[in-house]
C-alpha cells in the first residue's frame, strides 16, 4: 500500500508545505522559515529542522527536494530561502559553509518572480531563477540537470517561454527533476496571460500565483485524493481557470488550500458582501463528505478585531459550504491547542487520513476514509 503525506506547517500568515510521496519523492510550495531564537522558540515552529528530517540526502550528502514550487513573490510566501535553501552552481557547494542547505533540483517561478520589484525575500529566488534560465539560453541543446532544472509557468508577455523551461496553464506534468514522479499529476491551472500582464501593470503579484491541481495514485495508476493549491489567487484568477478549464475533474479536491490566509478575496473583492460565482463552484468541487478546507494563516478572530487576512467571515463562509460540517475546516494555527505542530494528512490506497504529532510521535486520527477522487 502506497503512503505518501501532505504536510501543512505551523507558519501564521504564510504559506510552507511539503509533499511526500511513497517513493521519496518531494515538492516544496512556498517557504516560510523563521529564525528559531531562545525569545520565540516556544511560538514558532522550526520548519527548517522538520525538513532535514523529512528530505532525502544526493550522493554528496547535500539534503535537497525534488521540485519547489514558488508561487509568487510576496515575504510571505519566500521568506527564509535566501538563508535555508542552496542556490548557484551545484559544484560551488562547500559542506561547511553551505552544511544544511537544502537543494532545489526544479525550481517553479511564476513570471512576475523574474521582476526588479519584488520583496526582499524574493530576491535569492530571481537570482537562482535566472542563473538556471542563462544556461539554457546560452546552449539550445540544454535539457536542464539536477540543481539546474527550472520551470517559469506563466507568459513572457504575449507569447510562451522557450519550452525547455516553460509551462503554460493547462500542462499536465509527471516529471520533475529529470525523473518521473509515477505517483503524482500535477495540472497546471494559472496563472493566465492576461493575469501576468495586469499584474504587472499594477504590481498585484497576487493575480500571477500559481495555481496547481495535485493528483495523488495507488500503484496501479488510480487516482486516491486531489490537492488544489493556489497561492494567494483571488476570485478573478478563479473565474478565469473556470472559463478555461475543460475537464472538470481537473478542480476536484479532497484538500483544498483556502487562497491568502483565509482572506475574503476568494470570495469577492474587499467591501462586497455577495459571493462570487466562481467561488460557490470551485467549492462544489470538493468531493464526497470528508473534504477538509485547509487555511495556513494565524488564529482567526472576528472581523473588527483583526486585520485581515484572514477573515472571519470568510472562515464562515467556508465552514458554510464544507459538506461534511464545519469540522472539515482547518486553521494550521488552531488545529494543535497545546502546541505548535505541523497538519499533515497520509494519502493510502483508500484515500487520505488526517495524522497528528504528539511528542514527536505519529497517531493516526480515527475517521472514515475520504472518497476516492472522482467519488462525490
Amino acid at each position: 500500500m502506497v503512503k505518501h503525506y501532505v504536510k501543512f506547517y505551523p507558519v501564521d500568515n504564510g504559506d510552507c508545505a511539503l509533499i511526500k510521496l511513497s517513493n521519496g519523492k518531494t515538492v516544496i510550495i512556498d517557504t516560510q522559515i523563521r529564525e528559531i531564537t531562545d525569545a520565540n522558540k516556544n511560538d514558532v515552529y522550526d520548519v527548517k529542522a522538520d525538513l532535514l528530517k523529512e528530505l532525502k540526502k544526493d550522493s554528496e550528502g547535500r539534503p535537497f527536494v525534488d521540485l519547489f514550487i514558488s508561487t509568487h513573490p510576496h515575504s510571505d510566501h519566500c521568506l527564509g530561502f535566501e538563508e535555508n535553501f542552496y542556490h548557484g552552481k551545484l559544484e560551488d557547494y562547500d559542506n561547511k559553509k553551505d552544511k544544511d542547505k537544502i537543494v532545489v533540483g526544479e525550481l517553479w517561478i511564476t513570471p512576475m518572480g523574474l521582476n526588479d520589484d519584488i520583496d526582499a525575500s524574493a530576491v535569492a529566488i530571481r537570482k537562482e531563477a535566472k542563473r538556471r534560465r542563462k544556461l539554457y539560453d546560452d546552449d539550445e541543446d540544454y535539457k536542464g540537470e539536477y540543481g539546474s532544472y527550472l520551470r517559469i509557468v506563466g507568459y513572457d508577455k504575449d507569447k510562451e517561454y522557450d519550452s525547455r523551461y516553460g509551462y503554460v496553464p493547462g500542462t499536465e506534468v509527471t516529471k520533475v527533476n529529470g525523473g518521473n514522479l509515477k505517483y503524482l499529476k500535477m495540472f497546471i491551472h494559472a496563472p493566465f496571460k492576461e493575469s501576468v500582464e495586469e499584474g504587472k501593470d499594477t504590481n498585484k503579484k497576487n493575480k500571477v500565483s500559481i495555481v496547481v491541481q495535485h493528483s495523488f495514485k495507488k500503484e496501479d495508476g488510480t487516482v486516491v485524493c486531489k490537492l488544489l493549491t493556489g497561492g494567494d489567487a483571488e476570485h478573478d484568477v478563479w473565474e478565469k481557470i473556470l472559463e478555461n478549464n475543460q475537464v472538470g475533474s481537473n478542480l476536484d479536491w479532497n484538500i483544498f488550500e483556502a487562497p491568502h490566509h483565509c482572506s475574503w478575496t476568494f470570495f469577492n473583492d474587499s467591501g462586497k458582501d455577495e459571493v462570487c460565482q466562481a467561488a460557490k463552484d470551485v467549492l462544489n468541487h470538493q468531493i464526497g463528505y470528508m473534504a477538509d478546507v485547509v487555511s495556513s494563516c494565524q488564529s482567526i478572530e472576528p472581523d473588527d478585531k483583526q486585520a485581515p487576512p484572514p477573515s472571519y467571515k470568510a472562515m464562515k463562509e467556508y465552514k458554510k459550504r464544507l459538506k461534511g460540517g464545519s469540522e472539515h475546516f482547518r486553521n494550521t494555527s488552531d488545529e494543535f491547542k497545546s502546541s505548535k505542530e505541523p497538519l499533515v494528512y497520509e494519502i493510502n490506497d483508500y484515500g487520505k487520513v488526517k495524522k497528528i504529532y504528539v511528542k514527536s510521535t505519529v497517531q493516526t486520527v480515527v475517521q472514515k476514509p475520504a472518497p476516492r477522487a472522482g467519488m462525490k
